[in-house]
């Protein structure tokens, strides 16, 4: 369950530039605190730098991941993107709201196959833009 975890805040925090159909959402680069809450951890606050190439849907460093597809839909944008491992893949689905430059909403479903003690796993995310000067936190 902890490399689920880890893997969902890859997510968040540590991604690279993609996209398919609609534009994946980014970042304004810069401070952000970011909340996540899920069963089994609760609620977890951490301050990440966010860099011009942000890409809020692909993991970095969880397994071989596939491009990620958007689309929105009124003023949300479903996000969905597949990780293969060595021992099975996680498909996550993301429903992200927000204007990305102040703040942003997103509901997160990962699912495992074959599952690692669950089949699902949800979390909520919240991103609040603290500013430009990132001193002092987690480089992008």
């Amino acid at each position: 369950m902890h490399r689920a975890l880890a893997g969902a805040l890859a997510v968040l925090i540590l991604a690279t530039g993609r996209a398919d159909a609609d534009p994946v959402p980014k970042r304004k680069p810069g401070l952000w605190e970011i909340t996540t809450v899920a069963a089994g951890t609760g609620q977890t606050t951490v301050k990440a730098c966010i860099g011009e190439d942000d890409d809020i849907a692909t993991p970095s460093g969880v397994g071989d991941c596939s491009k990620p597809t958007a689309k929105r839909t009124g003023d949300t944008t479903i996000v969905n993107v597949v990780c293969t491992k060595p021992y099975g893949k996680e498909t996550m689905s993301t429903a992200f709201t927000g204007d990305f430059s102040k703040r942003y909403h997103g509901i997160l479903k990962i699912t495992f196959d074959p599952p690692e003690g669950v089949k699902n796993m949800g979390v909520i995310i919240d991103g609040k833009y603290l500013g430009a000067d990132c001193e002092g936190a987690q480089k992008p």
